[in-house]
């Protein structure tokens, strides 16, 4: 029999505050709960039971507001049954799967509701000392407990690579933003499409890359690559567009469309393309995708180039042929996102990688 071995992080978004808020007052603040918290449980299904370990990451405050809170959980599985557990330090690296959560505390402190975003699962948790969480797992639709897990603080503190960051991508078709409440409510990047084709400007590049460059986040420039244009001029193109400004992420080149009249091999137009860009910037660009698409019509020649995945409503992105891993993940699309008029797309950068890496060099 399988013993399965599952590892389980919930990265939860709270505001930090006293840990001894834990007063009925309606006016109370949310309590201090950042940190990695860490505890073992036990499974039954199908009449087995199995021994599993569970991180909780706090992370950061999703909002101004501080009531409601969003993260995400990773779990992996481990199949050989001699295999040790990982233990605390391990903090949920290198996992199989992946979810978001998000829901609300409680206005006395004491308890949050969550749900998962792809599972569809309800996570009841109590704050029962300050150091001391129970947490409560309900399968979709159902009110029985699938399992129950006390967690301890282990760490208060961690690295800028321990949170999951979150940013978005737009284009004119999102309208106006204000790029304060994006940067209020936790996303730490953004994305803005410059180009299209060999002469197809964004109309609203230069006010949100203006507002970008003074506000202190991660930002970085996408070009919409068009199968029919000339991959050399679209080069040149998109690099005049960033070049006085090329923001502070690598530029980023959309792969995911073919168009009616393209005939011959993709690989090798997009090829001159990425090395046309790279010469005219100075820098390595990222290749942004779909799975089904990329490898219906590109080789596996391109594991040079950062890779961002676009795939819904899956526990984590498959991963092209020719690459080992996935930088960037669109997760979500067309969501609303306080402070911007229209919908954006949800974005986050590999849980094994801090984004600050990936600066460009002045």
């Amino acid at each position: 029999m399988r013993k399965w071995y599952t590892t389980f992080l919930a990265i939860v978004v709270l505001v930090p505050f006293s840990a001894a808020a834990f007063g009925t007052d309606s006016s109370a603040q949310p309590p201090q709960l950042l940190g990695v918290w860490y505890g073992e449980y036990e499974v039954e299904t199908g009449g087995e039971k199995y021994q599993a370990e569970m991180w909780m990451e706090i992370s950061s405050q999703e909002s101004s507001d501080g009531w409601s809170v969003r993260g995400h959980n990773r779990w992996n599985v481990i199949d050989e049954l001699d295999e040790k557990k990982k233990g605390a330090d391990f903090n949920g690296r290198e996992f199989e799967h992946y979810d978001a959560v998000s829901g609300e505390i409680s206005r006395d402190g004491k308890t949050l509701t969550f749900t998962e975003e792809q599972r569809e699962s309800r996570i009841d948790a109590n704050l029962v000392a300050a150091d001391t969480i129970n947490a409560t797992f309900y399968p979709h639709k159902s009110g029985i407990p699938g399992f129950s897990v006390t967690l301890k603080r282990i760490n208060s503190h961690y690295s800028p690579s321990d949170i999951n960051v979150l940013g978005i991508d737009i284009s004119h078709h999102s309208g106006n933003v204000d790029w304060k409440q994006v940067k209020q409510q936790g996303y730490r990047f953004a994305y803005v499409k410059s180009s299209e084709g060999v002469d197809l400007a964004d109309p609203m590049f230069e006010q949100h890359w203006k507002s970008l460059s003074e506000l202190g986040i991660h930002y970085g420039a996408y070009h919409f690559y068009v199968t029919e244009d000339d991959p050399v001029e679209q080069a040149r193109f998109f690099a005049s567009r960033i070049r006085d400004n090329p923001g502070t992420l690598p530029p980023a080149v959309d792969v995911e469309a073919l168009g009616h009249d393209t005939t011959g091999d993709m690989t090798e137009i997009l090829l001159l393309f990425l090395s046309t860009l790279k010469k005219e910037l100075g820098v390595t660009p990222i290749i942004y995708t779909s799975p089904n698409f990329w490898d219906k019509y590109y080789r596996p020649e391109f594991s040079e180039y950062h890779l961002w995945m676009a795939e819904y409503g899956v526990t984590v992105p498959n991963v092209p042929f020719g690459w080992n891993k996935w930088l960037l993940w669109q997760r979500k699309g067309n969501k609303q996102v306080k402070g911007v008029e229209n919908t954006v797309d949800i974005n986050m950068v590999h849980p094994d990688i801090d984004i600050d890496t990936l600066r460009i060099k002045e």
